[in-house]
């Protein structure tokens, strides 16, 4: 496995890189080609780019890639009347982006279209779920072609000189691709700051960062500084809250929401002041911040750049063992590390550190930028060709995005400020959810086992009579037999309520558990789905439990749902600093 190591800062550069948004990737890819040597560049092609339908021409040190299907070609495929005449309009709607020249008509259309799509009701029927997942891919695909092929757009009055490539580049590398990557869509955090060479991007965006909370991305060739928001339903990544600057009655002062550097103009000081006077423009969402929580944040972005991602990302080294028991044992190592040094200290800090409602959300939008840094670096471990297809590390991924969702659906639960009567009331009523499924599924399981001992007793009497003369005479075996029809349809019958019954829990309780494939747009498995519930102390100090389900009802195996979670539960009953990972591996 060492063998086919990436430096995994190399892995995460190229891992971002899609030829169908990325305006520039051809450039970039050659860039980063130059600077490594002819192995990294091979590992590279085989482990990454042949996956994204890249070609690479070794001796030119070019790039090419085929185009992406068109949406028409999406839409044909479809096979439902429902989901293709739903696709069929969004197509049709594809020509009025083709003329729209003005860049507010270009937002609002492709936020709406994003928007409808989000809100179509498949009724928790995952093929369909499939689709419409398929058409959010090929509209996002084609709707970057069709705004990079225009020859101008039309942009609103403003005073950061805004261009068309910039909301080009916005659009298509920014905003398109945050919506198609969702929790991997990787942003700059401090650390790859610092290693720039220039000051403007190595101290002062630096500290810009930490002062305003803002979102940095380099795209292939700007970098965007964007505001946070203190609201859920606030999209940063937005075009229209890129475009829109305000400025407040009687007063000359603009306010933004976004700064724009063109990283071709980087050394040129009277850009480099004027992206300066951007970024000191865009709103901070902090107010009443107290040093001490400033500083824990920090250390807590420490403690994820030092320990937590070189732990992750280092090589995987198989040593004689399965591969699979290398990536458990790496997982839970990487979990216990998060636990102790992120969330075990997140959760003291809310207890202890807090005093005010500014710095509560000040903790609650840091927590989120730190594990959306650790889910996007994630999908950089995903990658790797020992990774790739290991279930252990597609709920682990899941496990992640839920303990996002989770803080986000429960805010006003875990971050405010809350006694200690109010914080153990809240953590019993997170609770709910999963008591109510051990004990249902507990139920589910002694009914199977008393109907499975009654199979075993007419089974046995069954044999006995069919060798016996007077059961013959008696017919008595042809009774026995009826019996045991009847109970394996009546057990058969059980096992389907017993879904239905789980299935019921997470509908019951909405707010406190996540389905997966239908909230956070992730697909581990066609042919199944996981609900994510919230463990550790009100879901603080644990990752969420997650519970798998076929989408067959009659495939449901009551013994490994109940043995997954007695072991689920036992874990997440403990701190992770009393675990001892061999004996738990």
């Amino acid at each position: 496995m060492i063998q086919d190591y990436i430096p995994y800062e190399l892995r995460s550069l190229v891992t971002q890189i899609d030829p169908y948004l990325d305006l520039y990737w051809q450039n970039n890819l050659s860039t980063i080609f130059s600077q490594i040597d002819p192995e990294q560049r091979d590992r590279i092609y085989r482990q990454i780019l042949l996956k994204k339908n890249i070609k690479w021409n070794a001796e030119q040190n070019s790039f090419s890639c085929s185009p992406a299907a068109h949406f028409e070609m999406v839409v044909e495929a479809i096979v439902h009347p429902g989901m293709k005449n739903l696709g069929q309009k969004i197509l049709n709607s594809l020509a009025e982006l083709e003329k729209y020249q003005d860049a507010i008509q270009i937002a609002n259309y492709l936020e709406s279209i994003l928007a409808q799509l989000d809100k179509t009701n498949v009724e928790e029927n995952l093929n369909l779920q499939q689709i419409k997942l398929n058409l959010r891919q090929g509209f996002i695909y084609t709707a970057a072609r069709i705004v990079n092929d225009k020859a101008d757009i039309q942009l609103p009055e403003n005073h950061r000189r805004l261009s068309s490539d910039m909301l080009k580049c916005f659009i298509c590398e920014v905003f398109l691709k945050q919506q198609l990557l969702h929790y991997y869509f990787k942003t700059l955090r401090g650390r790859q700051l610092t290693r720039q060479s220039h000051p403007l991007l190595q101290v002062f965006l630096v500290e810009q960062q930490k002062l305003r909370q803002l979102e940095i991305v380099k795209t292939s060739r700007y970098i965007f500084a964007l505001a946070q928001s203190d609201q859920s339903d606030v999209n940063p990544f937005s075009i229209r809250r890129f475009l829109s600057e305000e400025r407040l009655a009687l007063s000359d002062n603009i306010y933004l929401n976004a700064a724009v550097l063109d990283l071709a103009y980087l050394n040129q000081p009277e850009h480099q002041q004027f992206f300066q006077w951007q970024v000191e423009r865009i709103i901070t969402v902090e107010k009443q911040i107290g040093q001490h929580v400033i500083e824990f944040v920090s250390q807590l972005e420490q403690v994820n750049n030092e320990r937590l991602l070189p732990l992750l990302l280092k090589p995987l080294d198989s040593s004689g063992l399965v591969i699979e028991k290398v990536v458990e044992k790496r997982l839970l190592a990487f979990e216990k590390e998060l636990a102790i040094q992120i969330l075990e200290p997140l959760h003291h800090a809310l207890r202890h550190k807090v005093q005010h409602i500014d710095e509560m959300d000040y903790l609650y939008m840091s927590t989120r930028q730190i594990i959306g840094d650790i889910i996007s670096y994630f999908y950089d471990f995903q990658s790797q060709a020992a990774v790739m297809f290991d279930s252990q590390a597609d709920q682990f991924a899941a496990r992640l995005k839920s303990y996002l969702a989770l803080h986000e659906k429960r805010r006003s639960q875990v971050f405010a400020l809350l006694s200690a009567e109010d914080w153990a009331q809240n953590h019993e009523a997170m609770l709910q959810p999963i008591n109510q499924l051990n004990m249902t599924v507990r139920s589910a399981l002694q009914q199977h086992r008393e109907q499975y001992r009654q199979l075993k007793e007419l089974q046995r009497s069954l044999d006995k009579e069919g060798q016996s003369f007077l059961g013959k005479m008696l017919n008595k075996s042809k009774k026995i037999d009826e019996q045991i029809q009847f109970l394996k349809e009546n057990a058969f019958h059980e096992r389907q309520n017993a879904y239905l019954d789980i299935v019921r829990i997470p509908k019951q309780y909405p707010n406190l558990t996540v389905y997966l494939e239908f909230e956070a747009l992730i697909s581990i498995n066609h042919k199944e789905r996981h609900y994510a519930f919230a463990v550790g102390d009100n879901g603080v100090t644990h990752l969420p439990l997650l519970v798998q389900l076929p989408e067959d009802r009659g495939l449901i195996n009551l013994q490994e749902i109940h043995q997954n979670l007695d072991f689920d539960l036992k874990l997440a009953s403990q701190k992770w600093s009393d675990y001892d990972l061999d004996n738990i591996a």
